[in-house]
Order: C-alpha cells, then sequence, then structure tokens
C-alpha cells in the first residue's frame, strides 16, 4: 500500500526523511529514483546552514558513490583541498614541538585512487546542498525551514508519520531518521531516549580564515609541507586535536566523550591554540580566527538499535560515526543507501514492521560501515585511556610522547659514536618499558587480538625480554 494523497494539514507520502545532510540526501535520492513519493526535510534555510564544520572525504565515498562523486569539483565546491599526506605534531609537557612526521599513502594500500590522497577536505556549507540537489533532481521533495518536533503513532503506537513545528501532520509509510545527534526520530521512537555520557563526544573547534596563496605557500603542491591539508596535533595536555586545511582557511578542533570532561573543553583547545608552534603557523599563513564551533557526535564502540516498526536511523542518529576518529559523512551516506534500498523492498512487500525491516541491520553489519565497528569496543578503551584522554590520572600521553620520540628520532643524533647512541636510546626506552608493557597488556592486546582474530599476548612477554635486556660489558 502507498501514501499518494493531501487532506486537510495531513500531507502522505511512501518515505519520509527527517534531515537533508549527506545521509538523508542519498536515502532521499535513492527511494526517489526508485519511483517512491518522498520528502526530506530540513530545518535550515538550506541544507548545510547550520553544520558547524568542514568535512574530510575518505577515498570510500569515490568507490561507493563513483558517478555522484566524479561530480565534486572546485566549480560546486570552491574551498574544495586534497589532502595528498597527513602531518602528526607532537608536543611534550612543556607544549614545545618535538618531532614532525608527514605520512603519504602507504604501500599496503590497494585501492588505486587512495594511493593519491588520504582524504578531499570541502565544507559542509558547499557540499551539503549540492548533494540535496541531486535528490530533488531524482523527485524528492524538499521542504527547508521545517523543524520536526514529534511523531504521529497510530491507536498501536506504531509510528506513521511526523509532525512539523508548526502543527502539520506528514504521514508515511516509513520514516527515516536523519536528524543527527538530537535526533526527534530516535528519542519519540523509543529507540534512543538518551544517550550516555560515554557514547558521544562534545567537539569545540575554531574556524580560521587565511589567504589561498599562503595556504598554497605552506599546504600546497610545492608549499613547504607539500601536498598536505591534514593535521594531527597529539600533546600531553590535551585531547588529540584534528586540523583540516580549506581553500580559504582551516578548522581546529578536539573532542573526548562527555564523561571524560573534568574542565572547559575549550581550555584545552587554547592550550594548543597559544603554544609557540600552532602560533608560528598562524602567522606564517597569516590566519585570522573566523568563528567559534560546538557540536555533539555519537562516538561509540557499536551503533544503538536502528530499526522499529516503520522507522529507521541513520548516520549519527543511529551511532554510526566511526569508532575510530568518529568521521560521520561516510557511514551517513552508506547507511541512508542501505536503508533507501530496505525501505524500497519493504514497502514493495507490503510489509514495514520490525521483523521486515531487520534486513537493514543485516546490510549495515555486511557493509564497509558494519565492518568498522568490529573491533569497536577494544579499540575505544585504548583511545579512552591514550590519545583522547582528559584526565591526568589516565593521561598516558606522558610516557607516550617522549618513548615514541626516542624510538624515531634518537638515531639522528650525531653527539655520540652511533653504537654508544643506541645503547643510550635502549636504557632509556627502558626505563617507559614498565608503563608501556602495562599499557600495552591492558589495552592494546585486547585490540590486536581483535584485529588479527587470534591471541597475540606474546607480545607483551616481548616487551619484558626487552625491559630486562642490559648492555653486556666489553670482553
Amino acid at each position: 500500500m502507498k501514501f499518494n494523497k493531501r487532506c486537510g494539514n495531513m500531507t502522505e507520502y511512501d518515505i519520509i526523511v527527517v534531515g537533508a545532510g549527506p545521509g538523508g540526501s542519498i536515502a532521499a535520492k535513492t527511494t526517489a529514483e526508485n519511483g517512491l513519493k518522498t520528502v526530506f526535510f530540513e530545518r535550515g534555510r538550506k541544507p548545510g546552514e547550520k553544520n558547524s564544520s568542514g568535512c574530510g572525504l575518505g577515498p570510500r565515498m569515490w568507490r561507493e558513490f563513483p558517478d555522484l562523486m566524479s561530480q565534486l569539483t572546485p566549480e560546486v565546491a570552491p574551498n574544495l583541498r586534497k589532502a595528498g599526506c597527513v602531518v602528526n605534531h607532537y608536543l611534550n609537557k612543556d607544549m614545545e614541538e618535538i618531532a614532525i612526521e608527514m605520512y603519504h599513502p602507504t604501500e599496503s594500500v590497494t585501492y588505486e585512487p587512495a594511493k593519491q590522497f588520504i582524504t578531499m577536505n570541502c565544507y559542509r556549507s558547499e557540499f551539503d546542498p549540492w548533494i540535496a540537489g541531486f535528490a530533488v533532481e531524482a523527485g524528492a521533495e524538499l521542504r527547508t525551514s521545517v523543524l520536526i518536533k514529534d511523531l504521529v503513532k497510530d491507536e498501536k503506537g506504531k509510528v506513521i508519520g511526523v509532525q512539523t513545528d508548526k502543527g502539520e501532520k506528514v504521514l508515511g509509510n516509513i520514516v527515516i531518521g536523519a536528524d543527527g545527534v538530537i535526533s526527534t526520530v530516535a528519542i519519540r521512537s523509543g529507540l534512543n531516549p538518551r544517550w550516555h555520557p560515554n557514547q558521544i563526544t562534545l567537539v569545540p573547534q575554531y574556524d580560521f580564515a587565511a589567504p589561498p596563496e599562503k595556504i598554497d605557500q605552506m599546504f600546497g603542491p610545492e608549499g613547504l609541507l607539500a601536498d598536505a591539508a591534514d593535521a594531527v596535533w597529539w600533546g600531553v595536555h590535551f585531547p588529540a586535536a584534528y586540523q583540516v586545511i580549506f581553500g580559504d582557511g582551516f578548522h581546529i578542533g578536539l573532542g573526548s566523550w562527555m564523561g571524560q570532561w573534568t574542565k572547559n573543553p575549550l581550555s584545552h583547545l587554547n592550550a594548543l591554540i597559544s603554544c609557540k608552534p600552532f602560533q608560528r603557523m598562524i602567522k606564517a599563513i597569516d590566519a585570522k580566527p573566523r568563528e567559534v564551533q560546538a557540536h555533539l557526535l555519537p562516538w561509540n564502540h557499536e551503533p544503538i538499535k536502528t530499526f522499529t516498526d516503520n522507522v529507521m536511523l541513520i548516520g549519527d542518529a543511529g551511532a554510526f560515526p566511526c569508532p575510530l576518529e568518529a568521521e560521520g559523512v561516510f557511514p551517513a551516506m552508506e547507511t541512508g543507501k542501505l536503508a533507501a534500498e530496505t525501505a524500497v523492498k519493504c514497502i514493495a512487500d507490503g510489509d514495514t514492521s520490525k521483523q521486515a525491516l531487520n534486513l537493514y541491520e543485516e546490510k549495515w553489519k555486511k557493509a564497509s560501515v558494519g565492518i568498522e565497528f568490529e573491533a569497536g569496543e577494544s579499540l575505544q578503551t585504548l583511545w579512552r585511556n591514550l590519545f583522547f584522554s582528559t584526565q591526568s590520572a589516565k593521561n598516558n600521553m606522558e610516557w607516550f610522547i617522549p618513548l615514541w620520540h626516542e624510538i624515531r628520532g634518537g638515531q639522528y643524533d650525531w653527539s655520540e659514536p652511533h653504537i654508544v647512541r643506541f645503547r643510550q636510546m635502549v636504557k632509556k626506552i627502558q626505563e617507559y618499558l614498565p608503563q608501556a608493557t602495562e599499557f600495552m597488556s591492558k589495552y592494546v592486546m585486547p585490540l590486536l587480538s581483535d584485529i588479527m582474530q587470534e591471541d597475540v599476548s606474546i607480545f607483551p612477554q616481548l616487551l619484558k625480554f626487552m625491559e630486562g635486556m642490559r648492555p653486556r660489558k666489553k670482553k
């Protein structure tokens, strides 16, 4: 059965998509292309208006959506910028930059386009309306400046539509929740009444403007940091911070789980912004602060329950951002496509019950987005206690950064004969090994076991062996 009529203040559709971000637009595009009467709602005046950040689009976007992504050019996204490599900055406990590393795609990459770039960076204010346009071209109806305040339910409590902030009821066979971390669809459907503090992260962020020619001098193909458009700042006094370079500026932000913050999150970001290495970079490209931003993101080791009768959740609403770095655009688009394909089949079969919509979960678990969560719990346990810790008692970065620096940088010192320097390095590394061994056993080994799908407990024994090594006396 299909709804195809309008009566009074009720409008009826096959598919209602709440949210016109990348995931909602892909869902609307897919269902409309398959002949279903589709409407998708955006609370802003246009898609992307209320987004507080840009995005880094990974190569999987081009593999999963080749026809679409081949059309993403500087003509439609003027500030599009390729990140050919990523730069890591390491700050010690005194906020001094003690190491910089640059990495291009490695030899183990098998997907050919991914050998050319790590991400393509663009502003959501450019990307979102562009991708929503494809849904409109496919026949979906886009309604902007509309806030969905509630769900409409039948006498049995099953969802049969949505209600706008102006009281209009819009009915449909299936409602797809693409309305972000604070999802009305998730809350009102009972799929996710509230988040636990350790399931979401608060992300403060500064947006800087900079002259494009200055950005090219620093980050362009012939710049000082050639072909770089992504950076990660690692430190003792703040959670790992990301820097994303665009055509006319950059974002710098950091985040941690709500349950981990012990002081104002901006104080951590300010500590990074005010340090000398960061200030040098700002001066070099003549960057000026443009906006202070903050947003919430789900950052969970597994998605929540993502479907019930007549309802599916995609993207942030279903806790699909990657458990590694909480990137959410690709998971939103992939789950949007999978939810739409499920909707097309279930409507054709005349069954939109939760038993039928279980097909959606089967699809996403087998897809790229589902594979991301196979080691989600052990991965996030490691993350919480190392790179993204905000609590000094758990901040293992105080030993990790100097240990990493010693391993990676000690070999370049010419103050002694190399053999003497190697002995000095081993001695210094041994000072950190008790902490490293305990940390490896507690957090790294479970993750490696999940990744390799076998017991890797021999590694801590090797570390203990190294810890007990002592240079032999010369005969």
